[in-house]
């Protein structure tokens, strides 16, 4: 058996989406596009279907994705209009790894380095996140560690996504902050 990739999105106005009585997300009517393909021909797809869903008269456009950056080149080369936003669960997988790479044996040194870090993010404060993790390098000499090799491929990854992590102002324009719809047809 071979392994296949399957690229997916999901297109849907924030109009249909809303929560059951116990608060989990739900969207009323949704588009699934699936492609086995290059990220072109992916786009073409999604871009198609978005504008036979009303993408020419939507106000907003909200792209809500991982961090590949085959997607984000999808996004400037069809979607120019629309904001991005990284997905909350992968930038915090990203500053979990942070914190992990400097506390390597101590889970709760780690925790207590990150949580604040992730309040701040969510919570419109992503300019003061990111000076922290420029300040890493330097505040690795003042402990006497070296600077573990994550801590710079992070960096570089935060810097790359400088635009895509406005959590609190996207959420004040009813943007999810997850890719929830996506990853809840990947289960299906």
């Amino acid at each position: 058996m071979a392994w296949r990739e399957i690229k997916g999105a999901v297109i849907y106005r924030l109009a249909q989406a809303g929560q059951t009585a116990g608060g989990r997300g739900v969207i009323t009517q949704k588009q699934v596009v699936a492609w086995q393909g290059d990220p072109q021909a992916f786009g073409q797809r999604v871009q198609t279907e978005a504008r036979r869903r009303g993408l020419a008269t939507a106000q907003d456009v909200f792209v809500v994705a991982d961090g590949g950056v085959w997607i984000w080149k999808v996004q400037q080369d069809r979607f120019g209009q629309a904001t991005g936003m990284l997905d909350f669960y992968h930038a915090s997988e990203h500053l979990w790894a942070v914190a992990r790479s400097l506390y390597p044996t101590d889970e709760a040194a780690a925790r207590a380095w990150v949580e604040p870090l992730l309040s701040r993010l969510k919570h419109g404060e992503e300019t003061g996140v990111l000076q922290t993790l420029e300040d890493l390098p330097a505040w690795c000499e003042t402990q006497n560690k070296g600077v573990p090799p994550e801590v710079d491929r992070e960096r570089a990854y935060f810097q790359n996504h400088r635009e895509h992590l406005h959590y609190e102002a996207m959420a004040a324009q009813g943007c999810p902050n997850g890719s929830g719809a996506m990853e809840s047809f990947c289960s299906q």
